[in-house]
């Protein structure tokens, strides 16, 4: 038998040991698990630590008895199969710009594909946790993430050591309003309110260094909308001013640059020569700068100065160091 298909093999098992365990309430013994699944009971503590470990499952045991735990569960949500689907896109999302192991990301899917039993749903998700266990596991990074969840969820404050971009390192207190996902950038932001600034700003999940769960608890504004604080940005960045941009696309990449823009104010002018003009206001030119630069010469910065003169310049740099190659 291959090892390939061993591997298979027990990753198919490790998810019908997983719907078992689901499915009862009263809990199973590995013994029980054992004959369902046609292996050893040593085997079964292996396949649970692996739901516990790499895909992030609360599995509990009382009296040599062992089931979900119902101390992690949310209530019961009733999906139907394109709501199921839209949430195995986002986690599908997620999952891409993630670079370590993400138990819980791993968890979600598990449920999704027991909700939805599609076989090739099934094949990705074993083939997840494998990659997974393949994965560093950096627990600290992990429990600073399970802080931060508890602390949006449950709304309590947060202490967290954070640090910038410079590498600087500050201590502060957050209470999370929101955790948004940015593809661009890859990576994930918490909108909060900071009691160092005193203001409701954005920070990178992967620079908080530490975090502590607070019994203070808080309430989020009324008045707080995380689209309307994110419209106005390319990205994530928040800044007092604004800048117009405006960028022309030839002919030969107008389609795709259509369909890659993602800003909701974007306006979009068809010119006769087949190309484009798309015009929005961003709350920073910078944070567009490098995705400008990914269409090479066949977009025409017009304006901002900023980024028109910044675009020429790298290009200008580029262009230099291949000729004296």
């Amino acid at each position: 038998m291959s090892q390939r298909y061993e591997s298979g093999e027990k990753f198919l098992r490790v998810i019908q040991l997983f719907q078992r365990l689901s499915d009862t309430q009263a809990g199973l013994t590995t013994r029980q698990l054992a004959d369902q699944l046609e292996v050893t009971t040593r085997t079964v503590q292996r396949y649970i630590s692996t739901l516990r470990d790499s895909a992030g499952i609360d599995i509990e045991e009382v009296d040599g008895r062992f089931r979900i735990g119902s101390r992690s569960r949310l209530p019961a949500m009733q999906l139907d199969r394109y709501q199921a689907t839209e949430l195995l896109l986002a986690v599908r999302a997620m999952q891409q710009m993630r670079s370590e192991q993400a138990p819980a990301l791993i968890g979600a899917l598990a449920q999704l594909a027991r909700a939805l039993s599609v076989p090739v749903v099934t094949r990705y998700l074993q083939g997840l946790i494998a990659a997974s266990e393949r994965r560093p596991a950096h627990g600290e990074r992990q429990e600073v993430e399970r802080v931060i969840v508890d602390a949006f969820v449950r709304r309590q404050g947060v202490a967290v050591t954070y640090r910038d971009a410079e590498g600087r390192e500050t201590q502060r207190v957050l209470s999370p309003y929101f955790l948004e996902p940015r593809a661009e950038s890859r990576t994930l932001y918490i909108f909060a309110h900071d009691d160092l600034s005193g203001e409701v700003r954005p920070f990178r999940l992967d620079r908080v260094r530490d975090a502590r769960l607070l019994p203070q608890t808080f309430t989020v504004p009324e008045d707080f909308d995380i689209d309307a604080v994110v419209s106005g940005s390319w990205g994530i960045w928040q800044a007092p001013g604004q800048d117009d941009v405006v960028l022309r696309f030839d002919s030969a990449i107008a389609e795709r640059a259509r369909e890659a823009l993602w800003h909701r104010g974007a306006e979009i002018t068809e010119r006769d020569d087949g190309g484009m003009d798309a015009r929005m206001r961003v709350a920073s030119e910078v944070e567009m700068r490098s995705w400008v630069l990914g269409w090479g010469g066949s977009v025409e910065v017009i304006a901002p100065p900023s980024l028109r003169e910044h675009i020429a310049a790298t290009l200008a740099q580029g262009a230099a160091r291949y000729r004296g190659s």
